[in-house]
C-alpha cells in the first residue's frame, strides 16, 4: 500500500523537528511555566473563582498552558516553510512526486500532531503536580477539536509571515515578539476581572489565543463542555479567514524565491 504524499512529508517534517532545540521550545518552556507559575504561585494564590465555584490555581493554569501549545506548534509550521524556501528545500520537494497541497497539508498536520502531543504531555504533568482536570470522552473530543482549529489558525498566521517576510532576523524578531505578546496578553496565566486594566482587557478580547484558552478551561477546569462551543466558534471563524488568506498567498509563492 502506497503511503499518501502528504503523510510522507508529515513524517519528514516530524523527523526534522525532533531536534533538542525544537523539543525544548515545544515542551521545556511550557513545563517551566507549569513548574514555576503553578507550583510556586499556588502557595500564594489559594483559589481562583470560576462559574462552578473556586478552583486551585494549578487547575486554572493547566488549560492555559495546554491552549498555548496551539500557538507554539503553529509557529513551528510557519518556520518550516520559511526555512525550506530560503535553503532550497521547497523547490527540491516540488520537483519530486509532491504537489503544493501535499506540502501544505504536511506542515498543517505536523503542527496539529505536535500541538495535541504537547498538550497531552502538559495535561499529564499538570495532573501529576496537583491539577484537577475533568476528563471524559466528550471533553477529550472537544479539546482535540479546539487544539486542531487553534493550531490551524496559528499555522496559517505564521505561514503568512513566512511568505511575506524576507529576512531571517526580521522573521525571528516578529515571531518571538508576537509569541510572548499573545502569551501574556491572554487569560492563560491570570483571570480577567473588573480590576484588570481596560487596555489589557481590550488586548485579551482581540487575542485569538484567549478563545482557545477559554474553550480549554471550560472543558478541563469547569467541566462545562457546551460552554466551550461559543469561544470555539469564534476561533473557528477566525481560522477560516486566515486559512483562506494563507492558501491564497502560499499559492503565489514561486520556487527559487
Amino acid at each position: 500500500m502506497k503511503i499518501p504524499s502528504f503523510v510522507r512529508l508529515t513524517i519528514r517534517n516530524v523527523r526534522v523537528n525532533m531536534d533538542p532545540g525544537t523539543m525544548m521550545f515545544m515542551l521545556g518552556l511550557p513545563a517551566l511555566y507549569l513548574a514555576v507559575l503553578g507550583v510556586m504561585y499556588e502557595g500564594l494564590i489559594t483559589s481562583v473563582a470560576g462559574p462552578t465555584g473556586p478552583i486551585s490555581y494549578m487547575t486554572f493554569l493547566a488549560p492555559g498552558i495546554i491552549g498555548m501549545q496551539a500557538l507554539t506548534a503553529g509557529n513551528i509550521g510557519g518556520g518550516m516553510l520559511w526555512a525550506d524556501r530560503r535553503w532550497g528545500m521547497f523547490e527540491q520537494i516540488l520537483v519530486g512526486p509532491f504537489r503544493r497541497i501535499d506540502y501544505l497539508m504536511g506542515i498543517m498536520l505536523l503542527a496539529v500532531i505536535f500541538s495535541i502531543t504537547g498538550s497531552t504531555i502538559m495535561a499529564l504533568l499538570a495532573v501529576y503536580t496537583s491539577a484537577h482536570l475533568s476528563i471524559s470522552p466528550l471533553n477529550i473530543i472537544l479539546l482535540i477539536l479546539t487544539l486542531a482549529i487553534g493550531t490551524t489558525f496559528f499555522s496559517s498566521l505564521f505561514l503568512i509571515f513566512s511568505v511575506k517576510i524576507k529576512s531571517m532576523n526580521a522573521y525571528n524578531t516578529v515571531t518571538i515578539v508576537l509569541f510572548f505578546f499573545l502569551d501574556f496578553a491572554s487569560p492563560s496565566f491570570y483571570p480577567v476581572t473588573s480590576k484588570t486594566p481596560v487596555v489589557l482587557q481590550a488586548f485579551i478580547a482581540v487575542n485569538p489565543l484567549s478563545y482557545i484558552v477559554y474553550s480549554a478551561r471550560d472543558i478541563l477546569s469547569y467541566n462545562q463542555p457546551f460552554a466551550a462551543l461559543q469561544p470555539l466558534l469564534v476561533i473557528f471563524i477566525v481560522m477560516l479567514v486566515f486559512l483562506g488568506l494563507a492558501i491564497k498567498l502560499y499559492g503565489n509563492v514561486r520556487t527559487g524565491s
